[in-house]
């Protein structure tokens, strides 16, 4: 028997809701009938529902269904958090989603049978805007093509690298892996310059050259956090306080400590690899940090994004002056 597609029960579970707010009172049976499953899995894509929605995960923000009602076998919610409302996408949403699929296809490309339900996906938001796939095209970047090459061929890359304070630095690694936390692809590779792994995100990397040198063969630490290889006595810590939204950041930056609040924030233990590198962290969190200590980094990363904002209401030019 063919184990079910996580896909298809993600797509059933964020349909639902709008089916059931369209027919208050339908019955099990005829959700399950209209979705192509059993009465059972489609209670179970229920209980599923009761348990999400919003981050801190209280019962006044999470999908609600009328439990009465359930109990007799029918649908009807109560809390739809905005589920209710069909997703709909604007034709300039959809071109950056048709463009970003082609991205991904190419990126993945290597990889067996990961491209056949980007390729099916593609083809579904083609003829919602009403051109063939073809039509949109994707410029070529030529970062992103050489990342892919050297992953490709096993080869050594010579980066230009914009840090996150904006210092620049030329490099030579070898590419393990491309990776995505959900709102940037990087690049996991071993940095010759430090002799250890480090993260490079693609949209820092000014340029990046294959090399004739092929990789050479590397011990990875996995699932510690690329940041726990720089636990050197001389490197400083940081604690920031988050809001429910930065929990991304734990993940990112691998923390020393997280500790959990009632209120969903989280206090988390970073180690830097170096002062500047801590302030680029705090600044990149944004306003996910609600504080930081020690209370010199909070002053320093406070004064940087000052400068920052100063540069930008000076106007373009000056800006772009101050960035050379």
């Amino acid at each position: 028997m063919a184990r079910p597609s996580s896909t298809d029960r993600l797509l059933r579970l964020l349909a639902l809701p709008a089916w059931v707010s369209e027919h208050p009172g339908a019955s099990l049976a005829q959700a399950a009938a209209q979705f192509g499953v059993t009465e059972d899995q489609l209670r179970r894509d229920v209980e599923t529902l009761w348990v999400s929605g919003l981050p801190g995960g209280t019962p006044d923000v999470l999908v609600d269904f009328d439990a009465d009602l359930l109990e007799e076998g029918r649908l009807r919610l109560t809390t739809p958090l905005g589920l209710d409302r069909p997703v709909t996408l604007t034709r300039e949403e959809a071109t950056v989603l048709l463009l970003s699929l082609r991205v991904l296809t190419r990126l993945l490309s290597a990889v067996p049978g990961a491209t056949a339900p980007l390729h099916r996906a593609e083809q579904a938001l083609a003829q919602v805007l009403g051109v063939s796939p073809q039509a949109v095209t994707v410029t070529e970047d030529p970062v992103t093509t050489a990342v892919t090459r050297a992953l490709a061929e096993g080869r050594r890359l010579h980066l230009v690298y914009a840090s996150a304070t904006d210092e620049r630095s030329e490099r030579d690694v070898d590419p393990f892996e491309i990776v995505s936390d959900g709102s940037h692809l990087s690049l996991k590779a071993w940095c010759t310059r430090r002799r250890a792994e480090r993260t490079f995100r693609l949209d820092r990397v000014l340029e990046a050259t294959v090399t004739a040198r092929p990789v050479a063969p590397h011990r990875r630490l996995r699932g510690q956090g690329l940041e726990r290889l720089a636990h050197r006595p001389e490197t400083e810590t940081a604690s920031l306080h988050l809001a429910p939204a930065g929990r991304w950041l734990v993940e990112q930056a691998g923390c020393d400590k997280v500790e959990e609040h009632a209120d969903g924030t989280l206090t988390v233990t970073v180690r830097g690899r170096s002062r500047p590198w801590l302030v680029g962290l705090v600044l990149s969190a944004g306003r996910h940090v609600l504080d930081v200590q020690p209370s010199s980094l909070r002053e320093e990363a406070a004064a940087r994004a000052r400068a920052a904002l100063a540069l930008w209401q000076d106007g373009p030019q000056q800006a772009a002056a101050g960035t050379r």
